[in-house]
């Protein structure tokens, strides 16, 4: 069992945590983890572009970071930390015309296999995490993932 240590950091969007870790837990069985730990923390469009310019030199906002671990502590595995920024993810599911959970979900695949090492720098480790991506995500039971974020009204 994968042990999720999550925080939203966004007024925005309304997390259904109980989900959110049995779409962790079944994307880490697809991918062969069995257990360890991990961080991730869904931020805002600010917060998302200072850590993508602090960490990766570019100056704008992007929808998942992954910081990968792997490391054992204490006899716990930890795989690293994810970072998501939900608006991002959101204007982009639109724009390509997918369901936002299900895009959300993506993000997650992505960055957990980030985590595991895997990354798409060159053309054949592209398609060898994108194959990966893809056979998690049509293992994922598709009622798992929907309805586990949603967009709230915010009233100032």
């Amino acid at each position: 069992m994968i042990k999720v240590d999550f925080s939203n950091h966004t007024r925005k969007f309304k997390v259904k945590k109980r989900k959110l870790f049995d779409i962790v837990n079944r994307i880490a069985e697809i991918a062969g983890v069995d257990n360890g730990s991990l961080s991730l923390s869904f931020v805002g469009e600010k917060r998302i572009r200072q850590i993508n310019r602090d960490f990766r030199k570019k100056d704008s906002p992007t929808n998942v970071i992954s910081f990968p671990f792997m490391e054992v502590v204490n006899g716990e595995r930890l795989l690293g930390d994810i970072v998501i920024c939900p608006l991002v993810a959101k204007k982009q599911a639109l724009k390509q015309g997918n369901d936002f959970n299900d895009y959300m979900a993506f993000l997650i695949i992505h960055g957990f296999l980030h985590l595991l090492g895997y990354d798409h720098i060159k053309e054949k480790d592209r398609i060898i995490m994108e194959k990966k991506e893809e056979e998690i995500f049509n293992k994922l039971n598709i009622n798992t993932i929907r309805n586990f974020i949603k967009e709230v009204d915010i009233k100032k």
